[in-house]
């Protein structure tokens, strides 16, 4: 074994980050999370980014009455998006994981990375839906822009539509 090979420490990640965007493509990346917080005795914080809809953000510096509209819109957006990560995090705990479920509003590519800095994670374990070509360019890649800016490893799964919920199965 060369002393380069000698000094090399396993790597363990403790806090592992899966931002979650709602669909069964999104969560092709949490079997592999939760076979890594196992193995590293870590625990996992699924994350899902509530984004403002665009035209009410616009109307609403027009008229008070669709103001009301978008907060009534991303109040929500957020209870649905908090009980699917719930539901997410009672499949993960029964692995015995320890595991945390956060909602935040925001662009979703800059919030997955300001929460991976803010709360210290090791690693982000995600889902890359795949597109490329011109929907690519289109819808743009949240993992692309994660994968570009964290500071921290990022693990990326291909979607195939393989969930957690389907992983139980027998």
């Amino acid at each position: 074994m060369n002393k380069e090979a000698a000094d090399l420490q396993p790597v363990f990640f403790k806090k592992i980050l899966v931002p979650l965007d709602g669909s069964q493509l999104g969560e092709a990346a949490l079997p592999y999370a939760a076979k890594l917080a196992v193995v590293n005795n870590a625990e996992i914080t699924l994350l899902q980014i509530v984004t403002t809809n665009q035209d009410l953000a616009l109307a609403e510096s027009y008229t008070s009455s669709m103001g009301q509209l978008s907060e009534e819109y991303v109040q929500h957006a957020m209870s649905q998006a908090t009980q699917y990560l719930n539901r997410i995090k009672m499949l993960l705990e029964t692995k015995d994981i320890p595991v945390h479920a956060h909602v935040e509003i925001g662009f979703p590519a800059e919030q997955i990375i300001n929460y991976a800095r803010e709360h210290e994670i090791d690693m982000i374990a995600m889902s890359t839906h795949g597109r490329s070509g011109i929907n690519r360019w289109l819808v743009g890649s949240v993992a692309d822009k994660v994968m570009r800016a964290s500071s921290v490893p990022v693990l990326m799964i291909r979607a195939s539509g393989k969930s957690l919920e389907k992983e139980r199965q027998p």
